[in-house]
Order: C-alpha cells, then sequence, then structure tokens
C-alpha cells in the first residue's frame, strides 16, 4: 500500500460506469492515496460496481443510495459518513492528473499550520477543460476569494471536483448541500460558507481535468434562480450581497437562453445582470487565469 493522507474523497454517481473507473483511477495512480474513497451510487439504474483490481486496494467502497437524490444529497451522505475531518469531491466524469495529490496535500498541510483558525479555509486548485470530443481546450486557476461579496459574484472555482474542505468545520457552521436543488446547488451552498466567514485559498497549480457538458434547462435555472433568491433574503438583510446574488442568478438564466438559443430571453436577462450589478464585462463571475490549449 501506498503512504497515505489523511483524506476522503467523495465521488457522487448516476450511472456512469466506464467514467467513474477513469476517476477512481485517477486516485489510486496518485503517489500517496487517501484514507477513503467513498461512491456515493445514487440509485442508478443498473448498481455500479468495483474492479476486482479496485476492490483489492480495501480503500474504495461504494454507498448504494435507495433513491436518488441528486449531486447534492450525494455529497452529504459522503460527508456524513468520511472517516477524516478533510474530505474532497470529485465528479464520476472527471479526473485527478498525474502526480499532483501529493503536491495538494502539502499546500494545504502548511496553509494551515499559519491559519489563525485552522479548518475555515477551503483549498482550490486550477483545472484543464476537456471537451466531450476529448479535446484539451484551456487551463483555469480560478481568483481566491476572502468576502463573502466575493463568493456572491457566482460560482468559478469548479467546487465538483476542485477543492479539499474541513467538513466538521463546514457542516457545523453552514450546514450541507441544500437537496431540494439540482441547478446551482454549489452557488446556494457556498452562499452560506461565506456567510460562515470562510475563505478560499486557491494553489497555482493545474490538479484536475474536468469534463465541460452543455446540459441546459432554462426553465430548471429559472425555477432554482428563484428560490435561491428568497433563500437569500432569509439569510441577510445586506442588499449589496443580495444585488450582486441578482446578477449572478439572471446571468446563469441568460447562459441558459443563449445555449437554447432564446435570444430575446437572453438580451433581457442579461440587461437585468448588467443593471443589478454594473460592470464592464457580461460575466460577474471574479474570474481565472486562462491558457487556451488551442
Amino acid at each position: 500500500m501506498k503512504a497515505q493522507i489523511p483524506l476522503t474523497f467523495v465521488i457522487p454517481s448516476y450511472g456512469r460506469q466506464q467514467k467513474l473507473e477513469r476517476a477512481i483511477n485517477s486516485i489510486l495512480e496518485q503517489d500517496v492515496w487517501p484514507v477513503e474513497v467513498l461512491v456515493i451510487d445514487d440509485a442508478s439504474p443498473e448498481p455500479l460496481v468495483l474492479s476486482e483490481r479496485t476492490a483489492s486496494t480495501g480503500i474504495v467502497r461504494i454507498v448504494r443510495l435507495d433513491a436518488n437524490g441528486g449531486a447534492g444529497n450525494a455529497r452529504n451522505v459522503g460527508l456524513e459518513i468520511a472517516k477524516t475531518d478533510w474530505v474532497s469531491f470529485l465528479d464520476s466524469d472527471d479526473w485527478l492528473l498525474p502526480g499532483t495529490m501529493e503536491a495538494r496535500w502539502a499546500y494545504l498541510d502548511d496553509a494551515e499550520k499559519h491559519c489563525p483558525v485552522p479548518g475555515r479555509t477551503v483549498y482550490g486548485c486550477g483545472w484543464l477543460d476537456v471537451l466531450p470530443s476529448g479535446v484539451l481546450w484551456q487551463e483555469r486557476v480560478p481568483l481566491p476569494a476572502s468576502t463573502p461579496e466575493e463568493f456572491f459574484r457566482g460560482c468559478w472555482f469548479a467546487p465538483g471536483s476542485c477543492i479539499i474542505l474541513n467538513r466538521a468545520e463546514i457542516m457545523n457552521s453552514a450546514g450541507g448541500s441544500d437537496v431540494s436543488l439540482r441547478r446551482l446547488e454549489d452557488y446556494e451552498w457556498f452562499v452560506r460558507i461565506a456567510l460562515a466567514n470562510f475563505e478560499l485559498k486557491i494553489q497555482d497549480m493545474i490538479g484536475v481535468a474536468v469534463e465541460r457538458g452543455n446540459n441546459t434547462n432554462l426553465v430548471a435555472v429559472t425555477n432554482a434562480s428563484a428560490y435561491i433568491r428568497q433563500k437569500i433574503a432569509s439569510l441577510t438583510t445586506d442588499k449589496s450581497l443580495r444585488k450582486t446574488a441578482d446578477a449572478y442568478l439572471f446571468y446563469e438564466r441568460a447562459a441558459s437562453a443563449w445555449r437554447e438559443r432564446r435570444l430575446a430571453s437572453f438580451l433581457m436577462l442579461i440587461t437585468a445582470s448588467l443593471l443589478s450589478r454594473p460592470r464592464l464585462k457580461l460575466s460577474p463571475l471574479p474570474g481565472w487565469r486562462v491558457r487556451r490549449l488551442r
């Protein structure tokens, strides 16, 4: 067995058996191993299975849910049963790049030694955008965040695959993901995490390959946005933060309208976003350092 670090990986998956195996293998091929890898089978039509080689490692197990609850619910289950304080997520269609996990853990371990309050930082890294065709598109390193205002501007740091967090501190301070959401659930969760005064530190390295998809549904995003807007109103009376959230939620709706080729809806929604938080660019997100590969 390889040297271990005190970390749990949580991989939610609904189907995707072959891609799941790629994700798991990318963890097992690292120079160090986590204490455990939890595959949360979100009631896949065909139960997910482990290969004989994977099962023989003794660190990977599948937890099958009785009913499909979405990625947020699956991650919550992983957070509740993880053996370690520190947890990282990995979407089942993404994978770790070779030789990156040891450096990511060393970065976290060193940073925690100098934190005034250990466990109150979420650690992120950059990623490689991969198109569904397999084409390598671009590298992105997200900007860090240390204030609620920055987190309220959007979800730009790929929390489904590129972060490590302290589960006890997060769950005690902000709770888990809202299981009623199937869209924008990461944004709503990190709004609460931000209001609990966490910060996001970014390691300047490309650690994960993220497979980009085109899954969009304007109706679903609109319904999720309305729900989140109401919830934010119950969480804070800060009008500036609420305006910032409106700018992002309108932007997400506009992006869905654009992908569905609804030009009139796109123009109306992007205008509403710009009026909510005036700016010189379409996106309200804090952004990234980007290096195009093609």
